[in-house]
């Protein structure tokens, strides 16, 4: 699977964001329903009735945002109970966390008015918090973020603001609404775009993300960055076949501990460094935001323009590009 293939997927139906934005509406009622229905299916070993619970209580009050969460992701009756068997220590221990969004909805929709401020040419959108099937931590449909929550819950406090905020940023920006354009195949671009909705997430958000999340892949990028960077330099112009490592899950191994998603620490620096660059704040930002990046030769020059590159190895950066045209080598 190429990387164009996996950013399709990643952020499904995104060719139709061009459409007509409503008023951004954060939706919970959801994760209710599944509880609802969860603590019915435990009163009985009846599958027919537990089937009969899972329908009526989740799947048939079922939002739009569920809906396409199970058209994208997939979920029905039978899945959803299979999930319920076999995870259902899991669902009890996370349940406080999952329902904590609820009285997070507000705060959300505080951040998501300060983003409008930052961001004059926000889109509006709607985000729907669902329990899937345990596949996806959130994803894009249309001008939707729908959030699985049972994958993405955590007892970090009010968790569900900042990844909300990072998925809602995909909505924004250029690429995700020109996906039709892009043909970069490098390592380097993705991990600019996933970095950058961090970035702007941690930017409205108020917080650093190292402090929300002290096990996280920020919190180890700023011990490690040094090493980080090292290895991305001679991996960042390879030319992706699927999996790239560097984001999605993927793991690379720094100072003997396995790390996920350092792609998303790299770029996140990558961005700070351009607006930090900046003199005019709200004018990088919208840049950031509405980055044409189509090609891997875009990439690059967003990071050279950004500054993070030391001055003396720009250089090296610019021939270690040149040598991956040259050999095409790949993962």
């Amino acid at each position: 699977m190429n990387l164009k293939q996996n950013l399709s997927i990643l952020w499904l139906s995104l060719l139709s964001v061009q459409c007509i934005w409503s008023q951004t509406t954060v939706h919970t009622a959801d994760l209710s329903h599944f509880y609802e229905a969860f603590d019915s299916v435990l009163t009985t070993n009846d599958s027919v009735q537990q089937h009969h619970f899972i329908q009526k209580l989740y799947t048939d009050k079922a939002s739009v945002g569920l809906k396409e969460f199970m058209q994208s992701r997939g979920g029905n009756t039978v899945e959803w109970l299979k999930y319920i068997r076999e995870n259902k220590a899991k669902l009890i221990e996370i349940r406080p966390w999952v329902l904590g969004v609820l009285s997070q909805k507000k705060a959300l929709e505080k951040n998501l008015k300060k983003y409008r401020k930052l961001y004059p040419d926000f889109k509006e959108g709607d985000i729907y918090f669902c329990i899937g099937i345990g596949n996806s931590g959130g994803t894009i449909v249309n001008n939707h973020v729908l959030v699985g929550a049972e994958v993405i819950a955590s007892n970090q406090k009010n968790w569900a603001i900042p990844l909300a905020l990072h998925e809602y940023t995909h909505t924004q920006q250029w690429v995700m609404s020109n996906i039709d354009k892009i043909t970069f195949t490098q390592v380097l671009a993705p991990c600019i775009l996933e970095g950058m909705s961090d970035f702007v997430s941690e930017l409205v958000y108020g917080i650093p993300y190292q402090k929300i999340n002290k096990e996280g892949h920020t919190a180890f990028g700023l011990a490690h960055e040094k090493e980080i960077w090292a290895l991305f330099k001679q991996e960042m112009f390879l030319f992706n076949t699927g999996s790239i490592g560097w984001c999605y899950g993927g793991h690379k191994t720094i100072a003997g501990q396995k790390k996920s998603d350092l792609g998303y620490f790299l770029g996140h620096r990558i961005c700070t460094a351009y607006y930090n660059r900046a003199k005019d704040k709200k004018k990088a930002l919208k840049e950031i935001i509405e980055l044409q990046l189509t090609t891997d030769e875009q990439a690059l020059q967003f990071l050279l323009k950004s500054g993070y590159v030391p001055e003396r190895e720009e250089e090296e950066v610019k021939q270690l590009y040149r040598a991956a045209l040259t050999n095409k080598k790949q993962f």
